[in-house]
């Protein structure tokens, strides 16, 4: 019934379409579609388009490979399919589908490659940017939202570029804050050894597992097996070994997932020592090779997706763009198949990222400062008070 009823919404609305619509180029559409998608965007041309004459039913069984068929879609307006597109990917994004919606988006891209749209590109390379930065991906999201300022400052477009600029201003404070964030963890073990080394482990507890939790939360998987340890450690000193041995293997789960081999077995071997690990955790060894041949698995995927970012940058060199964007599409593909804890095996240190994070404000300064500098000449002043808001957040 489900389908006969979508069916009869998609024949009522072709006929109603398609008498007052005449059929588009597809390179207008593309550009329409993209450029008003108000979704992944922050630009403030992109607020106007009228977003009540589409069934909502419609939007769940098109996705951007029906939306980029011209012949499937030609008796859509370019507003309808921007509507479906950016609910599209709202859906996906809102099921926490972050791959499978940078997989569209890059397909999207590589079709205005190939139209030779840069403002379309643009925009789609803004939106990657924004997706990236969703996922707390800094480094690819500064990547992408360059590239974007790059193209709308070829084409003159100032108005998209300092909304890229806004981005970017975004993207540098959660740079900031994430450093910040670890260092408090940080600061937070350091306290609760100190409390444990004074007898007061349980004091320490709740705020061990609070370290492990933050941790985790910043892809820091070494530092939140170094708080379970601390845990483990604590609690086989106060003779707790069902808890202890709760907090070892999860420990050692961690380290396993993440490509420290010797560190999981070591512990592995203390925890046998300690003369009460066979009677809780016997399958812990298979687990163990198991999660560590996901890593290994993961990594090769990391090194692939590398090499075809490298065929990217030669193909772009030799001015042979279409099939260097087929390329990064590859790569992309490549790396949505690594797991987190591969992607994050190895962070900086929390000195390094407190330095670090210094350049980040002053990039963050710099890029609003260039985004204001637009919205006062143009007079837009919602856009300014969201970029001044931003600027109190810098420190």
């Amino acid at each position: 019934m489900n389908f006969v009823k979508r069916y009869r919404v998609r024949k009522f609305l072709v006929s109603v379409i398609a008498g007052a619509i005449g059929i588009l180029c597809i390179c207008q559409i593309h550009r329409v579609l993209n450029s008003d998608l108000l979704v992944l965007t922050n630009t403030p041309e992109h607020s106007n388009v009228d977003q009540s004459n589409v069934d909502p039913g419609l939007t769940e069984n098109l996705t951007a490979s029906f939306l980029a068929d011209e012949a499937k879609t030609e008796f859509l307006s370019a507003e309808v399919r921007t509507r479906i597109f950016a609910e599209h990917i709202l859906s996906m994004i809102n099921d926490g589908l972050f791959d499978e919606a940078k997989a569209e988006l890059l397909s999207l891209a590589v079709m205005y490659v190939e139209a030779e749209d840069d403002i379309a590109l643009a925009n789609t390379l803004s939106q990657l940017g924004e997706l990236a930065l969703l996922q707390t991906d800094i480094d690819t999201a500064d990547v992408y939202l360059a590239e974007a300022l790059d193209l709308f400052q070829q084409n003159g477009d100032e108005i998209s570029a300092a909304g890229v600029y806004m981005q970017m201003g975004r993207l540098h404070l959660v740079a900031r804050q994430r450093a910040r964030r670890a260092s408090d963890a940080y600061n937070s073990l350091l306290l609760a050894r100190w409390k444990i080394s004074h007898g007061l482990f349980y004091e320490a507890e709740p705020e061990l597992r609070s370290v492990v939790e933050r941790n985790l939360a910043l892809n820091r998987y070494g530092a939140a097996a170094s708080a379970y340890e601390t845990l483990f450690k604590g609690y086989r000193k106060e003779q707790d070994h069902y808890q202890a041995q709760l907090a070892g293997l999860e420990a050692i789960r961690l380290h396993a997932g993440s490509g420290r081999l010797f560190e999981a077995r070591k512990l592995l071997h203390n925890m046998r020592e300690s003369g009460f690990y066979e009677s809780f955790a016997p399958g812990i060894e298979n687990e163990i090779e198991m999660l560590n041949l996901q890593f290994e698995e993961s990594v090769r995927d990391i090194g692939l997706a590398r090499d075809q970012r490298q065929l990217y940058n030669q193909l772009q060199a030799r001015g042979d763009v279409v099939n260097a964007w087929r390329f990064r599409q590859k790569a992309g593909e490549s790396l949505a198949k690594a797991s987190a804890r591969a992607q994050y095996r190895r962070q900086p240190d929390v000195l390094v990222e407190l330095y670090k994070s210094n350049r980040s404000m002053e990039i963050a300064e710099n890029s609003l400062r260039h985004a204001r500098a637009v919205y006062q000449r143009y007079g837009l002043d919602q856009e300014l008070e969201k970029s001044r808001q931003l600027q109190a957040q810098i420190y």
